[in-house]
């Protein structure tokens, strides 16, 4: 027997050797329904060699119509270790559906493609064993319905329940994908916070250090410290950070590390400022709480970078204070 992707025939002799030819899901339902005389089980075997193992399968009775979920071994997303890759892959006749059947089975495929880049492992398959789920009871009610006169009503409903069902999955997925996001933005924070400590240890042993110098290295050392306050705080009180799915996984990575270096560059920039006469606020008198002061300082800046990149902003001469009420205007006015 010949098999090939397009079409399943006789070969001249019947004792030469079976050649298979990467198949396809519409050659697995012809077979399919002709299992005694079409070879099934080398069709199938040879279709496995090409698109992966055939995890889960359903094949309408009806209709031409199969639904098949294949995990494949490839690459994995970060361009690291090989990891098994789960998909759907699909056939139905068009000409027994309706717009809003095949609109279901578009959303499926878009979501599918979406979270499987941004998701591996067991997150991914079981984002591919939700949408076959709702696939295979969409496409079973679109078999069953053939020739029956509820068909209308019937598909209507199960595209309603299907849509619904797609929709919580994504959700489910968008969760998860942010998750693993927020994974990689801590561990770029630990980064950044390794590279920061080998930074101040190299400054702090420097031969010549006045006290400015000490104050500088309290400061970076605190404004640090607030901002992974401030990631840890959101954290645990289940605050979304905002992280980008968009971004690729050394942005994030980078955009944590980041997060540590801005804090520690406003815990720094609060001490100059200060120092500079540029903020008004009273600094204590004595050595240990000035250096008290502004470690407590950098600290908040560190914490809350977007209250201190104001209070920077308004330092500067001529700012506007965006605080202030504007004035009333009269009629004229």
């Amino acid at each position: 027997m010949v098999i090939n992707a397009r079409r399943i025939g006789a070969a001249a002799d019947p004792e030469s050797e079976t050649q298979v030819v990467c198949p396809c899901v519409h050659d697995l339902i012809k077979a399919h329904q002709d299992r005694e005389h079409s070879g099934f089980a080398q069709l199938r075997a040879a279709y496995e060699a090409a698109q992966g193992k055939i995890v889960e399968e359903h094949y309408a009775v009806n209709c031409q119509a199969a639904l098949l979920l294949v995990a494949k071994e490839q690459s994995g997303s970060d361009g690291g270790a090989k990891e098994v890759v789960h998909k759907l892959r699909l056939y139905y006749d068009h000409t027994d559906s309706t717009p809003e059947f095949d609109d279901v089975f578009r959303s499926a495929r878009r979501v599918e493609r979406k979270y499987s880049v941004l998701l591996s492992g067991q997150s991914q398959e079981i984002l591919v064993q939700g949408l076959y789920t709702a696939a295979a009871a969409l496409l079973g009610v679109l078999d069953a319905m053939v020739g029956s006169a509820q068909k209308p009503e019937r598909l209507a409903a199960a595209v309603l329940s299907a849509r619904k069902e797609i929709r919580q999955i994504e959700q489910n997925a968008r969760d998860a994908a942010l998750d693993r996001a927020l994974i990689r933005y801590l561990g770029g924070l630990a980064v950044g916070a390794v590279a920061a400590t080998v930074v101040v240890a190299a400054v702090a042993f420097l031969p010549m250090k006045t006290e400015i110098v000490s104050q500088l290295i309290i400061c970076v050392v605190s404004g640090a410290i607030g901002a992974i306050v401030s990631v840890m705080t959101r954290t645990a009180n289940r605050e979304k950070v905002r992280v980008s799915l968009d971004q690729g996984w050394l942005v994030i990575i980078l955009s944590g590390c980041f997060r540590l270096i801005i804090g520690a560059v406003f815990g720094a920039a609060m001490l100059v400022l200060v120092r500079a006469g540029l903020l008004p606020l009273a600094v204590p008198g004595s050595g240990e709480e000035v250096t008290l002061f502004f470690a407590g300082l950098a600290f908040l800046a560190g914490f809350s970078e977007r209250r201190a990149q104001d209070t920077i902003v308004r330092t500067l001469p001529g700012a506007v204070d965006q605080t202030a009420a504007e004035p009333a205007r009269g009629k004229d006015g």
